[in-house]
């Protein structure tokens, strides 16, 4: 791994406050109009930015942040909606496998998932011809679980691969999650992933998608909800995952 900064992004403040916190004398500033907090932890320099959410802001702060300057590793991060069926409990870490953008495609006759599939590419090369799934780096995402599950051992934390799913419209209806499951066998769902995955892919910067589950996918019930623990679940898992990168190969 070489000495070129890791970029940990992620939709809210909340969501990088713990992470930041690690950081060795940061330095606060403005990146495409994004704040970014950027010094080293454990000798690893880190830049952690809060790009807002959905895919478009995403995009754009990590847009910024490339331009300026190249990672080595972008680590998107966050909390996210778990689906009942892949065995994840509140508190627990997903960790990306493939981004699935499913609201990007062709609306089907009867609006039924999935969507047809777009008759052009959204990133072409010869290397990958992607439509609205964007395949991570496996050997990359194995490395991090064997990583977390250590880290997590005996601590009651689950920590599991699958593909993410990103949406523009959160679900909200249990019907529409099993929907979903049915259809792609997703372990979360966020709003970020595949802007991130897709640029990633763009610049050739490796990418890992870890998040920690706040609540279920489905019917809303704020008062089932922990953001706290999926916000220090989430950090504490990147957070240690950057401690131990240099034994990442990428």
């Amino acid at each position: 791994m070489n000495n070129s900064d890791i970029i940990v992004s992620a939709a809210v403040e909340e969501e990088l406050s713990k992470l930041i916190d690690s950081i060795e004398s940061p330095i606060f500033s403005s990146v495409g109009g994004r704040r970014v907090a950027h010094g080293y932890i454990e000798g690893k320099p880190v830049r952690a930015i809060i790009t807002g959410p959905g895919s478009v802001n995403t995009v754009q702060s990590l847009s910024a942040a490339i331009e300026t300057a190249k990672p080595s590793l972008i680590i998107q991060t966050g909390c996210a909606g778990a689906f009942r069926e892949s065995g994840l409990n509140i508190g627990d870490i997903g960790i990306a496998t493939e981004e699935i953008d499913i609201q990007l495609g062709i609306e089907t006759e009867n609006g039924s998932l999935p969507l047809n599939e777009l008759p052009f590419s959204m990133i072409k090369s010869s290397n990958v011809d992607i439509r609205n799934r964007y395949p991570l780096d496996i050997k990359l995402a194995n490395q991090a679980l064997d990583t977390l599950a250590k880290v997590f051992e005996g601590k009651s934390v689950q920590v599991i691969k699958g593909a993410f799913v990103t949406v523009s419209t959160i679900t909200a209806t249990d019907n529409r999650a099993k929907d979903i499951y049915k259809h792609y066998s997703p372990c979360m769902e966020g709003m970020e992933g595949a802007g991130a995955a897709h640029l990633a892919i763009h610049y050739d910067i490796p990418f890992l998608e870890i998040r920690a589950a706040s609540n279920f996918v489905g019917k809303r019930n704020r008062n089932s909800w922990n953001l706290p623990l999926a916000f220090e679940r989430g950090a504490m898992a990147v957070l240690n995952l950057i401690r131990t990168v240099d034994g990442l190969k990428v």
